[in-house]
């Protein structure tokens, strides 16, 4: 019995001497939509890579546009040139399909070097405001519930963009 009651004392004086954790948790896919910055980077790229887009498409129409002529010719003409412009069809389906590859693979690596960028502005954010608001933790992925107390998205949003929130 008096054991029993030494360790519930020490368990009330535990629980009075324990500090309270300070926990928040952020929406890092919100932030990152909302961020001015990732917005302008966008604008730059889509500004960037529109025209190579356009001349993909376009040549894109013009194949298209040959495979339809070939299919709608005469059948007049000759085997001999029949198989020049299906080979000159197919050449051009090879050079639009190593292009757009290419096309692709710069976009991607654009994409993930301004991702990269956004992402270090953004821990760089949570890291000062974590210190300066005396947080112990702040949590940013793979949470299933998150109350309005904890969450602090929108203050890093505003310490991102400059503003008070």
């Amino acid at each position: 019995m008096r054991a029993t009651v030494l360790f519930l004392l020490a368990l009330l004086v535990t629980s009075i001497n324990a500090q309270s954790i300070k926990i928040g948790y952020i929406d890092v896919e919100e932030v990152i939509n909302r961020s001015s910055q990732y917005q302008h980077e966008n604008d730059s790229l889509i500004q960037k890579f529109e025209p190579k887009k356009q001349q993909l498409l376009d040549l894109f129409e013009h194949i298209e546009l040959l495979k339809k002529n070939l299919i709608d010719v005469d059948s007049s003409i000759d085997n001999e040139n029949y198989k020049k412009k299906l080979d000159n069809i197919r050449e051009l389906e090879a050079s639009f399909q190593k292009e757009t590859e290419l096309w692709q693979q710069q976009l991607n690596q654009k994409k993930y070097e301004s991702l990269q960028k956004i992402e270090t502005m953004i821990n760089k954010a949570i890291q000062e405001f974590a210190i300066s608001e005396n947080y112990d933790l702040i949590l940013y992925q793979n949470a299933a519930f998150v109350s309005d107390q904890v969450n602090i998205t929108n203050q890093i949003i505003s310490k991102i963009e400059g503003t008070s929130p």
